[in-house]
């Protein structure tokens, strides 16, 4: 039997073994890679870019994988190329290590030629730009439209109403709290309005940190335009020539949509879950004074559908729930996640959470009018990666070892029995009819042959 015991032993061993790369592979989250900025391939941002990420994936940065964190810059404007890594704090070197490794493959993968790009995952965040990038706290870029039909010169009146509205919205005294403000500067023709709106689940200081770094990045992104709208994961900043407060405003938006589809199986009743659970958050965030609203739903006893909504909060009732309709209607359900953002409103949904669920009031999570199907075969943000990954191993691992385990034991118990009932039958060389049995018996054999001797 010891001979059994570690064939088991080699095979569990292998086979774990085998799994051990896999199972550490970093849980992917997110990432975010507009494509309004881009590269080709034999550009030098391209070559400054391929530097950088062998600076940040370096098994020399020890010092940096031990401390979590790591920020670059390589080469000169207009190719100039920012980025860093940032671990989660409670790793171990060598997994900060392997999730910056992983990610700076990966990067090329998601994102092969945007300049502005953050990859999240559950133990690291990778981000590299072509504007300054100096802490895994700036807010993530998603977006910004600043057409060029109304611009102004740096001398004029309008830059010093456009700087004084901006000290404004980004003073520390400003309502970072309620997550909104407006403020306007000047007379016309120079006037200029603005706003900024955070997203209703982030805290005053991130909202104020975005601000901030929004402010800042007008200067760069766009510098002499009059109609500026700003698009980031935690807020948006706008301003402008003309009024722009309490007025509905649908144009200059996106549509983002993750690279994976539904199955086609599942697509209607995904659909129908998300456009339902849309407009029950719809209703929900008009009715609020925050005009914001994030609530769940059960898709299969296995994923949940998240969803977020929101206006800005100089819109009415009635402008709010027009506005969260139109771009509802327009979201691409046959993803697994997917968000559309207007000047205006936004709204979002994916099959993992993304925002902060503790400071939304609204129950959760909401249940599916129908009973959830048996677990399907939905696609993950990546196939084959992730922590399901080590929940399948896991489970492989124990079923084998179960089997093999009972295999033994099993194989033990007949062993012993047999061994038993032999060496209650002295005699294995005993005649019957002229024939003799001279071959090992089998258990149930051995059983009739004891009867017939019996009876003689």
């Amino acid at each position: 039997m010891s001979s059994w015991a570690s064939f088991i032993f080699l095979f569990i061993f292998s086979f774990l073994t085998s799994f051990r790369v896999f199972a550490q592979d970093p849980t992917y989250r997110y990432h975010s890679c507009p494509n309004t900025t881009i590269f080709s391939r034999d550009s030098a941002y391209f070559s400054n870019l391929q530097t950088l990420l062998s600076f940040l994936s370096s098994p020399d940065a020890s010092s940096s994988y031990s401390s979590g964190f790591r920020n670059d810059a390589v080469g000169t404007f207009p190719d100039r190329v920012t980025g860093l890594f940032d671990c989660r704090g409670d790793l171990p070197p060598e997994v900060c290590h392997n999730c910056v490794a992983f990610a700076v493959k990966d990067t090329l993968i998601r994102c092969p030629n945007e300049r502005d790009v953050t990859l999240f995952y559950d133990e690291c965040t990778l981000r590299y730009s072509n504007l300054v990038v100096t802490s895994a706290l700036d807010p993530t870029y998603v977006y910004h439209v600043c057409p060029s039909w109304a611009t102004f010169p740096r001398s004029s009146t309008y830059m010093t109403n456009l700087i004084t509205l901006l000290s404004t919205l980004s003073s520390p005294s400003a309502s970072y709290s309620t997550g909104f403000q407006n403020a306007t500067a000047g007379k016309h023709p120079d006037r200029v309005t603005g706003l900024f709106n955070c997203r209703g689940d982030v805290s005053p200081e991130v909202c104020r940190r975005c601000v901030s770094f929004a402010v800042n990045e007008t200067s760069t992104r766009c510098p002499i335009e009059k109609e500026v709208t700003l698009y980031y994961d935690q807020c948006t900043l706008r301003y402008s020539n003309r009024n722009i407060l309490s007025t509905s405003n649908t144009n200059g938006g996106i549509i983002l949509a993750n690279s994976q589809n539904m199955t086609s199986n599942e697509q209607a009743r995904f659909k129908d879950l998300v456009l339902t659970t849309m407009n029950q958050a719809t209703i929900a965030a008009a009715n609020s004074s925050k005009r914001f609203d994030a609530r769940s739903a059960n898709f299969t006893t296995l994923h949940s559908l998240y969803t977020l909504v929101q206006c800005t909060h100089d819109l009415t009732r009635q402008d709010c729930l027009s506005c969260l309709q139109q771009i509802i209607n327009q979201l691409p359900t046959e993803k697994i996640g997917g968000q559309f953002i207007v000047p205006s409103c936004s709204s979002r949904f994916e099959l993992c959470l993304f925002y902060n669920q503790s400071a939304v009031t609204t129950p959760q999570p909401q249940q599916n009018s129908a009973p959830p199907p048996p677990p399907t075969s939905i696609p993950s943000p990546r196939p084959g990666k992730g922590g399901n990954s080590s929940v399948i191993i896991i489970a492989v691992v124990v079923s084998i070892t179960a089997l093999l385990l009972l295999f033994v034991a099993v194989f033990s118990v007949r062993t012993k029995r047999r061994k038993k009932m032999i060496g209650a039958i002295p005699l294995l060389n005993v005649k019957r009819k002229d024939t003799e049995v001279t071959e090992p018996l089998a258990e149930s054999k051995i059983l009739l042959f004891i009867g017939q001797v019996n009876s003689l």
